[in-house]
């Protein structure tokens, strides 16, 4: 039936979430920054795990928005790739997400790596 074929994709769209990921205190920044950071939406499974077969099934939906406050917004989107989670964004060299197997949890410390091997430490702020 065909009901019966929309209700494994209905189910699995509900773990697509909307991640926000805000700086975190640095050198640079000792209170950390509300307006240097990522929007990502990702499928996260039932452990709060990166679900990589929901990416390879529907990578259009897994997207990145980087916002820099003195820079221009990026947008691309998260592949899965040797090393990672790539962050790609606007054509520029990959980022990697430094999530490890570890659940993206709110109020969790996560790194970003630039191509450059500059690491940026993020805070989960918000899950939708």
């Amino acid at each position: 039936m065909a009901g019966d074929r929309d209700v494994p994709q209905l189910c699995a769209m509900h773990n697509w979430k909307r991640i926000r990921l805000e700086l975190t205190r640095t050198a640079d920044f000792p209170t950390g920054s509300v307006s240097r950071g990522y929007l990502l939406r990702l499928p996260l499974d039932d452990t709060d795990r990166i679900d990589p077969l929901a990416v390879a099934d529907k990578p259009h939906l897994a997207t990145v928005q980087r916002y820099w406050s003195n820079e221009p917004d990026e947008v691309g989107g998260l592949v899965h790739t040797e090393d990672g989670w790539a962050l790609r964004c606007n054509g520029n060299p990959d980022r990697m997400l430094q999530v490890g197997n570890k659940p993206i949890l709110l109020g969790q410390q996560l790194s970003v790596t630039d191509a450059d091997g500059t690491t940026h430490p993020f805070t989960v702020a918000s899950i939708r």
